[in-house]
């Protein structure tokens, strides 16, 4: 598995990780506190507790990766080669990091399927209130799409990592 498709998987399990505990939050203080389920401002602080979470921990998520990988490659190299210097290990580690054309292909091709996702979950929101349901209602749709929208671009990725990309 290459260095791409292993940050993508940790991003999607950041992701997951989130979306679950976020899920499972909501869920349980639906059920156990209805006077605060038409509280707007109680679910909008709510979401960007959850989205200052979600980037610190991308942030530091990816930092330790970068440093784990980083390890195990040196690790790896010198139990295969004793004698191997540490600056052919560096510019071993740099060249796996390296982001080619590919790279951004694919990260650009799953980047539209992220958009999408999060757009036809704005759209639904968009619905959901012409319904007259809750704005309450409308932010939850609106944050889960987005975080859908975000695994699902991360799946595309692996899935583009694994098939490639045709042109055209």
């Amino acid at each position: 598995m290459s260095y791409q498709e292993k940050r993508t998987m940790l991003t999607i399990f950041t992701s997951l990780t989130l979306f679950t505990i976020y899920a499972t939050f909501a869920i349980t203080t639906y059920r156990n506190q209805i006077n605060i389920t038409n509280d707007l401002s109680y679910w909008t602080r709510l979401i960007l507790i959850f989205i200052g979470i979600g980037i610190v921990a991308a942030i530091l998520l990816q930092i330790l990766f970068h440093i784990g990988y980083s390890i195990l490659v040196a690790i790896k190299e010198k139990a295969a080669n004793p004698d191997i210097d540490d600056k052919d290990i560096e510019r071993m580690i740099k060249s796996q990091m390296v982001t080619d054309e590919m790279d951004k292909l694919v990260e650009l091709k799953s980047m539209r399927i992220g958009f999408i996702s999060a757009g036809i979950g704005f759209m639904f929101a968009l619905i959901a209130i012409l319904l007259n349901y809750s704005p309450v209602i409308m932010i939850n749709i609106i944050f889960i799409s987005f975080h859908l929208g975000s695994i699902f671009e991360g799946v595309t990725q692996l899935y583009y990592y694994k098939r490639g990309i045709k042109h055209g």
